[in-house]
């Protein structure tokens, strides 16, 4: 039992336990410690000392006045008045006979495991020291700090651990230089990243060795999440243990190198041009980043590294030191690519070179910029790290994909039921790579789970279910070697059992829908359809999430988001940041008295609470008329339009009313805005026309969704063909059209594009909308 131990669990003096061999080998420990480390013998004489005196052998005083009488001196008197000196100080000889004196009590009630320990924690204080003023140092190079962690790191753990008032300075002082300098991320960091969590990490950053740099954001989210996770789990053996994927780090002052060697450096100036100007020049400065070449010892570790992974797939994903932030999420704004990696090794690092600077050249971005610009980070120095990772999955045929992805949130901010509390949280799941998960792609949804009542959707009928099931699962081709999406029927063609398939899929027959009994699926694959059901309600995976988030909340002191993936045997997490809170604008009830002409539209389905009063502008997009653009460059360009709309017109001014899915991959399916073209608008809504086919996805949990929350930008969709809904398709198609007023260069697109001054065919009255969550209710109305 370590010393500490003995002294808690036997308060008082230890007893004599020590015969003469004992008392012997304990000497003889000590003299080989004091002869192999001389110079920390005075140190380790004092921490013996104060385990001494801590476990009531000996008092520090009492030792002291032993050393007074041998020395033949008078034992003074303890002075308690704070006006007047204490004991006089020991000269060189009392010294000497307090070693002594302590040596003896040493040997006479101390183990030598217990002096292994103490030593240990003398040599680990020291160590601890020199590291907290090395990593506070601001020039000190990375070769220098990665040496003095793993030197600390080297030292055994000992029975005894240093009190955690003695580390939190140098954890503080690691993080700051290796991983974030946010505040409130180093606030949390400190109690929960130890130093030796630091060795490995060092181990895997990629970099010059007289620099210095950070992982940034992205990863430093995903760490600290793990070590809380890993944590709370500590001795237990949950369903799927936490884990993180094998991941290495190119740091942050990699990408000045970068600039520096491709004489880039003109390209910062990019963040304070036009919007359009950006737009316009991002393509060609893609082009010119992916051609780029990197330092030649950058390009040796890249190439070490995949040498060492082999042909796993990667994906290499942005950590800017911006994203991730409490408060700024910069939701999807940077790029992550995927890098199926087969081939020789030279064609799979030129792959993996290619990747790394189409992220770097996402900072230059029109996203990313108009979103610092509102955040007002325009004028940081961007720093863009870059993180490397093995993908989550398992090897199927050709093909390696997560059997289950997702996106999980400790709130939800959306409620399609009054059963579902928004504490409980909201999961998004899907089938492969977690991309559908977080992106608006195709007529197909992710599974919505409410974490509080699993088993209840959003849809009422089977027909609902099968339309809006996933279908099609983003995955990485080994043998075309690269990321496609396909249907669900081709991935199980070849008759082979999909790891873990009956818990993923239910049987459509006989106009039901049934989960498989079994864990083999003997159906037709045309007649499977994703639902999840099997996993939600025979595994605690759910309860598994909900304590996740409800743990990482419980440390944040805020509501978070969680991606993850699993391959059936452990549960990773890919990414964890603070989650956009709406604002609150307290009980709002929908009035009984508006006369029927003043009402626009209302919608009885998916509302969020809010007020939005003094709306001047309605920019309408019909679903019919959209369906009609003949081609897919004029879709494109459309969206362009409403982008500079939405640059024109005063922030929070106007409403945008549209078919579908606004920001959609599928440009069928909605008008392929981006965030920058949709920024400034005060609600976005959606609108499904059953005879047109579009359909507005429920987006909660998606980037898109997240960047609406975050600009305050309320989200409503409109089902005008249900019927009891109102939709003033008059007043939205036959008022005059102020496009030419707004943007007289782009007159062309009159026909396709309405945009309404509310004021002026209203007789001087403006837009309202209430939106009444608790009662599934908004109406805009004329006021």
């Amino acid at each position: 039992m370590p010393l500490f131990m003995r002294a808690i669990e036997a308060p008082g003096p230890l007893a004599m336990t020590n015969d003469p061999d004992t008392a012997a080998a304990v000497a003889a420990r000590l003299d080989e410690h004091l002869a192999v480390r001389p110079q920390f013998a005075e140190r380790i004489y004092r921490e013996l000392l104060m385990a001494l005196h801590r476990c009531s052998v000996a008092s520090i005083d009492s030792i002291h006045d032993e050393a007074h009488r041998r020395a033949g001196l008078a034992v003074g008197e303890i002075v308690d008045d704070p006006n007047l000196p204490g004991r006089d100080r020991w000269n060189e000889a009392e010294r000497q006979l307090v070693e002594q004196i302590t040596r003896e009590y040493v040997c006479r009630y101390f183990t030598v495991a217990d002096v292994d320990d103490l030593v240990n924690l003398t040599l680990k204080r020291e160590e601890v020291h020199n590291l907290e003023t090395a990593a506070n140092l601001a020039n000190i190079s990375f070769r220098e700090l990665a040496d003095l962690v793993q030197r600390f790191c080297k030292l055994p753990l000992g029975e005894t651990q240093l009190a955690p008032a003695e580390v939190v300075g140098t954890r503080v002082a690691l993080t700051r230089h290796l991983v974030s300098d946010q505040l409130e991320f180093i606030g949390i960091a400190k109690n929960h990243l130890k130093i030796r969590d630091f060795d490995d990490l060092t181990r895997r950053m990629i970099g010059s060795d007289t620099g210095m740099g950070r992982i940034g954001g992205k990863a430093g989210g995903m760490l600290l999440a793990h070590r809380i996770l890993a944590a709370a789990e500590k001795d237990q053996q949950p369903y799927l243990p936490v884990a993180i994927p094998d991941s290495y780090y190119l740091r942050s002052d990699v990408i000045e190198e970068f600039l520096r060697l491709n004489r880039l450096d003109e390209y910062q100036s990019q963040k304070y041009k036009p919007i359009e100007d950006v737009t316009r020049e991002y393509p060609l400065i893609r082009g010119v980043f992916r051609n780029g070449d990197f330092p030649l010892r950058i390009v040796h570790q890249l190439r070490r590294i995949l040498d060492e992974i082999g042909n796993d797939p990667l994906i290499v994903r942005s950590s800017s030191l911006l994203e991730d932030r409490f408060g700024t999420a910069f939701s999807g704004k940077y790029a992550s690519i995927f890098v199926a990696n087969q081939g020789t090794l030279e064609q799979r690092l030129r792959a993996l070179l290619g990747a790394i600077s189409e992220v770097y050249a996402s900072v230059m971005a029109p996203d990313p910029i108009l979103y610092r610009r509102e955040h007002n980070l325009i004028d940081y120095v961007e720093e863009m790290a870059v993180l490397i990772q093995r993908v989550v999955g398992v090897r199927f045929g050709d093909y390696l994909l997560p059997p289950v992805a997702g996106v999980a949130f400790s709130r939800n901010e959306y409620r399609w039921s009054p059963r579902i509390r928004r504490q409980d949280g909201l999961m998004r799941l899907v089938m492969g790579l977690g991309t559908r998960a977080v992106d608006r792609s195709g007529s197909e949804c992710p599974r919505m789970i409410a974490l509080g009542a699993p088993t209840l959707r959003p849809e009422s009928t089977v027909e609902e279910i099968m339309g809006r099931a996933q279908r099609t699962i983003d995955l990485i081709d080994l043998e075309k070697n690269r990321f496609r999406s396909i249907r669900l029927q081709e991935l199980l063609a070849d008759g082979a059992d999909f790891p873990t398939l009956d818990r993923l899929v239910s049987t459509y027959r006989d106009g039901e829908l049934y989960t498989p009994t079994g864990l083999r699926v003997d159906a037709d694959a045309l007649t499977l359809c994703i639902t999840f059901d099997k996993l939600l309600r025979t595994t605690p995976f759910v309860q598994r999430v909900h304590d996740m988030l409800r743990r990482l909340e419980d440390v944040y002191g805020v509501p978070v988001d969680l991606e993850f993936a699993t391959d059936g045997e452990k549960f990773y997490v890919l990414q964890c940041r603070t989650q956009p809170q709406a604002i609150d604008v307290g009980p709002v009830t929908v009035p009984s008295d508006i006369p029927a002409d003043d009402v626009i539209f209302d919608a009885h389905r998916y509302v969020r609470t809010g007020l939005v009063e003094d709306i001047n502008y309605i920019v309408y997009i019909d679903p019919a008329v959209y369906d009609a653009v003949p081609t897919r460059e004029r879709r494109i360009e459309l969206a362009r339009v409403v982008g500079r709309i939405n640059r024109k017109l005063v922030p929070k001014s106007f409403i945008l009313v549209g078919p579908g899915r606004w920001g959609s991959n599928d440009i069928n399916l909605g008008v392929p805005v981006r965030y920058a073209d949709i920024s400034r608008c005060c609600i976005l809504i959606e609108v499904a026309r059953l005879k047109d086919g579009f359909c507005p996805e429920v987006s909660f949990g998606t980037h898109f969704f997240q960047d609406l929350i975050e600009a305050d930008i309320h989200y409503l969709p409109l089902y005008p063909d249900e019927e009891e809904n109102r939709f003033n398709g008059i007043f939205l198609n036959k008022t005059p059209n102020a496009l030419v007023d707004i943007v007289p260069d782009d007159a062309d697109f009159a026909g396709e594009i309405r945009v309404i001054h509310v004021p002026t065919v209203a007789n001087g009255r403006k837009l309202t909308v209430v939106m009444d969550g608790e009662t599934d209710h908004a109406v805009a109305y004329l006021k």
